[in-house]
């Protein structure tokens, strides 16, 4: 029997203590010498129903310097085309030799269904609005590097938290190192029940601004329906994009996040996203030695 410490579906899954060590393994990823392994074959399917540039290419860079292969496929060119489930594809990859399953999808349950049934070790690469493990983690790796630890650090989270699964990792990777998170977001991109989760709701980013170690910016996702934010673009333009005007409202050290992609002047101005503040380019960095941690402990080989 598979153990289920192999499998990352979503982070309020994890102990704080197992995402210290996550963390701590995805730092030490960052000076081994590559190829980590040479004695024997491992194979890892990726399985990528919505669209991905920074996720999917990780995972692949991921999986190279392991030393393991990549056994990669997409909605549009694999037998989904033709009715086949996600399970009987995720079978037919094990059965190839995948001991890993790379998973996104818009279904938030997916990934959860797929570690219920398969022998192998299961990460959600992002499933519906619900959860988006790897990007809490490299982000919260991103402000380890910078702060040290975040132990009294505030975060705000700023925008379209509602249909955000990064938000909701976020929360709880930034909780679990101590951070205290506000969310900031209009109240057509609110979601209230998240105050559940110890997080702080606010309505005006100027007024939050100022109390900020670090700030998440996200992106409007018209694709996952109405917000509605069409007729309240100009608004959320003028209340919510973080640009050099409103970055002199934060403190000097404050530090800009964003997980991509972006919608540059929208949420954030091409002035703040490549300036000095801006930590975004980090976070890609950061998003391979997180997903070599988090492969390395899906194959069962977690070590350090």
């Amino acid at each position: 029997m598979k153990s289920v410490d192999r499998d990352l579906v979503e982070l309020s899954d994890l102990a704080p203590e197992a995402i210290r060590k996550l963390l701590h393994r995805a730092d030490q990823m960052r000076t081994q010498q590559v190829p980590l392994w040479r004695d024997s074959v491992r194979h890892v399917g990726l399985i990528f129903a919505e669209p991905s540039t920074r996720t999917s290419l990780s995972f692949v860079a991921a999986i190279d310097r392991l030393g393991a292969y990549p056994l990669q496929l997409d909605a549009e060119n694999s037998s989904f085309s033709k009715g086949e489930t996600l399970l009987d594809t995720a079978s037919t990859l094990e059965s190839i030799g995948a001991e890993s399953i790379v998973v996104r999808d818009g279904n938030e349950m997916s990934a959860r269904s797929l570690a219920e049934h398969c022998d192998a070790g299961v990460i959600n690469a992002g499933g519906g609005t619900r959860a988006h493990p790897t990007q809490g983690l490299l982000d919260a790796l991103t402000l380890l590097d910078e702060f040290g630890d975040l132990e009294g650090k505030t975060v705000g989270i700023v925008g379209d938290v509602l249909r955000s699964r990064v938000a909701r990792s976020d929360i709880v990777a930034f909780q679990a190192l101590g951070a205290r998170v506000v969310l900031v977001a209009p109240d057509y991109f609110q979601d209230k029940t998240l105050s559940e989760a110890g997080v702080e709701l606010e309505s005006k980013l100027d007024d939050a601004l100022p109390h900020l170690d670090a700030i998440q910016m996200l992106r409007i996702q018209k694709e996952r329906g109405d917000g509605d934010p069409e007729h309240n673009l100009q608004n959320y333009v003028r209340d919510y994009r973080l640009d050099e005007r409103r970055l002199a409202l934060a403190r000097p050290s404050l530090v800009v996040l964003h997980p991509g992609p972006m919608n540059r002047e929208v949420e954030i101005t091409s002035g703040v996203a490549d300036g000095p503040r801006s930590r975004i380019r980090q976070q890609v960095a950061n998003g391979v030695p997180v997903r070599m941690a988090v492969v390395e402990r899906a194959l069962g080989q977690a070590s350090g």
